[in-house]
């Protein structure tokens, strides 16, 4: 048994075990109580409606924002990381201010500068469009996240050795050439892992939208607690951290078995 799936399962065993001996700590005698109102409660949780007939938020929705914004930083990140290898100077520059400045700002100040930033409803050619706040929480998460795809561009396409640019150049080939044919097929392994980490974070990073107002599974979580009393609130908010788990940690392990094989092969 290698040591990936080891952890997989002492994690996937072991956590719950443990969230689950907290429950019990917190609630004592009312454990079983409890864990059917959370099993009642589960599909508001889940979709923020309490039949499972449509999507008005809950923890779908926190994935769904998590997959909108990686895919839009994915497009800003490369934009950016292919600024930051420019040949001219100045876009280099420029490019390097925008992604520090996005990298090292606070994704919890981001949201909030989309929240009041950003207008509720804009025209676009007579037409008004509403940008909710799942929009602005969407933005407002793919801004950092695409700084930090743009570094992870970067550090990739310079672990190639520059012995193999100029070998291109000296065969004729031109820069962008020399990129898309040559330099990214080999760098894009290098950069899956951090990718993968990336995304992990930022789906974490999800459970901060509930400052924007968007309907999450963090707001859903207080409906519940409102109607079903305070005292109920830590086996929730344990169970929201169960849910997050079961969806990140297999990520990670998936993460690691990546950079071990990637290493293994380049050995």
């Amino acid at each position: 048994m290698n040591s990936e799936l080891r952890t997989f399962l002492l994690g996937i065993v072991g956590v719950p075990l443990c969230l689950l001996g907290l429950f019990a700590a917190v609630y004592g005698d009312n454990t079983g109580a409890m864990l059917g109102l959370m099993a009642e409660r589960t599909p508001t949780l889940l979709t923020g409606s309490p039949d499972i007939t449509s999507l008005d938020g809950g923890f779908l929705a926190n994935i769904a924002m998590s997959i909108i914004a990686m895919a839009i930083a994915a497009v800003g990140g490369v934009i950016l990381g292919v600024g930051l290898i420019a040949e001219f100077s100045i876009v280099r520059h420029v490019s390097d201010v925008v992604m520090n400045v996005l990298r090292n700002s606070p994704w919890l100040v981001v949201l909030y500068a989309m929240l009041y930033l950003l207008p509720f409803e804009v025209e676009i050619f007579g037409v008004y469009v509403t940008i909710s706040p799942f929009i602005k929480s969407v933005i407002g998460l793919s801004l950092p996240v695409a700084a930090n795809i743009a570094e992870i561009f970067r550090g990739g396409i310079q672990a190639i050795p520059s012995a193999q640019w100029e070998s291109a150049r000296s065969l004729g080939y031109r820069r962008l050439q020399i990129l898309r044919h040559i330099i990214l097929p080999q760098a894009l392994p290098l950069m899956i892992p951090n990718l993968m980490t990336i995304y992990a974070m930022l789906f974490i990073g999800t459970s901060l939208v509930v400052v924007t107002g968007a309907s999450d599974i963090l707001s859903a979580a207080k409906v519940i607690i409102a109607t079903t009393g305070s005292e109920t609130a830590s086996g929730f908010y344990i169970y929201i951290l169960f849910l997050f788990f079961l969806f990140a940690f297999p990520i990670a392990i998936l993460t690691r078995c990546l950079e071990r094989r990637i290493g293994s092969v380049s050995l």
